[in-house]
């Protein structure tokens, strides 16, 4: 996998695990697939309950985020300089561990239903999907981002888990961090991480 490092004299430092899957990949999925498995990696990995997820950074001052375009998804943080090998745990735990539970599935599908009624009531949003579905027709970059709320009904754990089995794989990631650590030392702990992930994952 493809990997970037910059020093930085700033306090605090900067992760992000950006893979190549956005929606004009979802072919063969319901519209949507990608944003809704951007919203569900936070319900529970196979170490992690969402709670803990959710209040995993929080305790370090830190800041965990996501978000999915036609062409990607990122997921990145934010935290202390001291602390962005935990922050980077976290992002490979969330991209190659993540579970999928159906009560969790269930609660993030009304999350992302609500979202899109409110795209709908957002002029420049609908405007802005209606554009590019008539600039892209016939081509996987004219589905929206959301999908339809009768698409996003059809996703089912299982679909979540086979898309992230088929696209989350090293060679669509790229992992970038900018911190104030010497950049040659910088990349060693980067390689080291990446591979303790995965050597973990295939065990």
């Amino acid at each position: 996998m493809r990997y970037a490092v910059r020093q930085s004299g700033r306090a605090v430092a900067y992760c992000a695990l950006a893979i190549g899957c956005g929606t004009r990949d979802e072919g063969g999925y319901p519209a949507g697939i990608a944003h809704f498995v951007e919203h569900t990696l936070f319900r529970g990995t196979r170490r992690k309950s969402a709670a803990v997820i959710s209040g995993y950074l929080d305790r370090l001052g830190g800041e965990l985020n996501a978000y999915t375009t036609k062409e990607e998804i990122v997921l990145h943080a934010t935290v202390l300089r001291e602390d962005w090998t935990r922050a980077a745990r976290l992002l490979f735990e969330l991209a190659t561990e993540a579970t999928f539970p159906d009560r969790e599935v269930e609660t993030e599908r009304g999350v992302v239903l609500d979202e899109i009624i409110s795209y709908k009531d957002n002029p420049a949003e609908d405007i802005y999907d209606r554009f590019e579905g008539l600039l892209f027709e016939g081509h996987p970059l004219g589905s929206p981002i959301l999908g339809t709320s009768a698409s996003v009904k059809k996703i089912t754990p299982r679909m979540l888990r086979n898309f992230v089995s088929e696209k989350f794989v090293p060679e669509k990631m790229a992992f970038t961090v900018v911190a104030d650590v010497d950049e040659a030392r910088l990349e060693k702990q980067v390689l080291k991480v990446i591979e303790n992930v995965f050597s973990q994952s295939n065990r």
